[in-house]
């Protein structure tokens, strides 16, 4: 039996060193892992100059982003309600070239011109050759008289310089153009501070509104035993001043307290929260 198993019982003893020389091993050496690659924002940012106007002026729209290989050096305006009818598309347009192109990403500005015939906001698609998004923005136009609001500016807005800060506005764009806001603050010494604004009017051609602001105070209500604590009720309602907001951009405005006679003294630049 010893001679009948002699053949296989010989190799046992080289494998140490087939293991050693790396012939022979028990589990997979482990690969190094190539770093992620990280790619910049694709959506670019567009822009249109004027932001409001009326029929028959030219628009610019300007397009910044960042871009691989032959960076576009252009823009068009493709179609008029190729998605919808109140959208616009704009494609970017590509060098024609048989040089190579670059493989790393460069940033890219490109602008064309439209001149609206209509009145109206439209929205502005952004496209590459392929069809992809690369990002949207609206075309506003109506005559230099009309101020009814640019934006529907309900939701929440907040200043990322004030932590704790912040605004929330309803806004009956659609039928009556009324807004009511609230506004929450922190007075000198650390105590929150609310106040309402009401009876908003729009300026401007809809890019500025200014409403009275208020401030509520309540005194609380013990005459009877409350186990969980006194109910408060509404004391005096008094107008502290104004509030003015100023859109900036879609998503991104200014606002300011003033007194009642039209002095700033507090300004914040806030941006929209997106839930």
């Amino acid at each position: 039996m010893a001679g009948r198993f002699s053949g296989l019982v010989k190799p046992v003893a080289w494998l140490p060193a087939l293991v050693a020389l790396g012939v022979l091993a028990w589990a997979p050496a482990a690969r190094p892992q190539a770093p992620p690659l990280i790619f910049p924002e694709r959506v670019s940012k567009v822009t249109v100059t004027p932001a409001v106007a009326d029929t028959g002026v030219a628009r610019e729209i300007r397009i910044t982003g960042t871009w691989a290989g032959c960076w576009p050096v252009g823009a068009r305006v493709a179609g008029a309600g190729l998605v919808r009818q109140s959208t616009l598309v704009v494609q970017l347009v590509l060098p024609m070239t048989l040089m190579p192109c670059p493989l790393t990403f460069q940033p890219y500005t490109v602008t064309t011109t439209y001149t609206p015939g209509e009145r109206g906001i439209s929205r502005l698609l952004v496209l590459n050759v392929d069809g992809d998004f690369l990002g949207e923005a609206l075309l506003d136009t109506r005559a230099a008289s009309d101020d009814r609001s640019a934006f529907n500016i309900t939701g929440m807005w907040y200043d990322p310089q004030s932590n704790g800060s912040g605004l929330t506005f309803v806004h009956s764009r659609v039928n009556d153009n009324a807004v009511f806001g609230t506004w929450y603050v922190y007075d000198s010494s650390g105590k929150p501070r609310w106040y309402t604004i009401q009876d908003a009017v729009w300026k401007s051609q809809g890019r500025v509104m200014e409403g009275w602001l208020y401030q509520t105070s309540a005194v609380a209500n013990c005459s009877l035993l409350f186990i969980y604590g006194c109910p408060a009720s509404i004391d005096l309602l008094v107008v502290v001043g104004r509030a003015r907001v100023t859109i900036t951009g879609n998503g991104t405005a200014t606002v300011e307290a003033l007194t009642t006679g039209g002095t700033v003294i507090f300004s914040s630049n806030v941006i929209r929260a997106e839930i």
